[in-house]
């Protein structure tokens, strides 16, 4: 994990060692950004690989004054339907989703890099659907409700005109949030952005009893970046 971390600080030390260009950059009051993003997530739990679904991340950053900016995101990560055992007698289908909202403050050190500390919430919720002599059987669990202090830094820079590189990672007590993308300028305070998420969560405990799970969601996010 530190290792991984690590690689997320040396891609946002690359990304804003030239100039500061892409997410909101301009933290006067009122100015402000609305991210979407349709991401196609490879979701874990623990060893069940379950695979990709199509699911939305969103945000909202908006410009306080004087170098502060504060920040809403929001990401609901589901898999598919996924059968992780079968046999002559049983077939078992589980899916996962991994519930995350953070609420930022941002800080604007200089053109280059900007930090940030907040509130994460996660909860994860999974069904498991055993279906034994033709009966599907719904065993549905959904995890405590977890809130953490988190910190991070982001950062962006221009790598052509109307094209930007960006990176973000964000650290909380068994939580890692980090993306890389780029995003191209369309319109007039429009963008369009590609980027790589991966999110993990761990020790996420269920009601069913099960405790210790460790949920990792990664994949490719495409979406539009709305700024006024």
């Amino acid at each position: 994990m530190k290792k991984k971390v690590l690689a997320a600080l040396a891609a946002l030390s690359l990304v804003s060692s030239v100039g500061f260009a892409s997410p909101l950059t301009d933290y006067s009051a009122g100015k402000t950004a609305i991210d979407l993003n349709l991401r196609s997530s490879d979701v874990k739990d623990n060893e069940y690989s379950l695979g990709k679904k199509s699911n939305l991340d969103w945000g909202v950053t908006t410009g306080l004054g004087n170098k502060l900016a504060i920040q809403y995101n929001g990401y609901n990560a589901k898999s598919k339907d996924t059968v992780y055992t079968s046999n002559a007698y049983e077939t078992n289908r589980m899916n996962c989703e991994l519930k995350i909202q953070e609420f930022n403050v941002l800080y604007k050190l200089d053109r280059n890099v900007s930090v940030y500390t907040g509130l994460v919430t996660l909860k994860a919720s999974s069904l498991e659907n055993d279906n034994v002599g033709g009966v599907d059987i719904p065993y549905p669990y959904s995890s405590n409700t977890k809130k953490k202090m988190q910190f991070g830094l982001v950062g962006s820079t221009k790598i052509a005109d109307k094209t930007s590189a960006y990176a973000s990672v964000g650290v909380a007590s068994d939580y890692t949030n980090w993306k890389i993308g780029v995003s191209q300028e369309i319109a007039p305070n429009l963008e369009l952005n590609v980027d790589y998420r991966r999110l993990q969560a761990k020790k996420m405990t269920f009601d069913n009893g099960g405790g210790g799970d460790e949920i990792t969601v990664k994949g490719i996010g495409y979406g539009i970046t709305y700024k006024f």
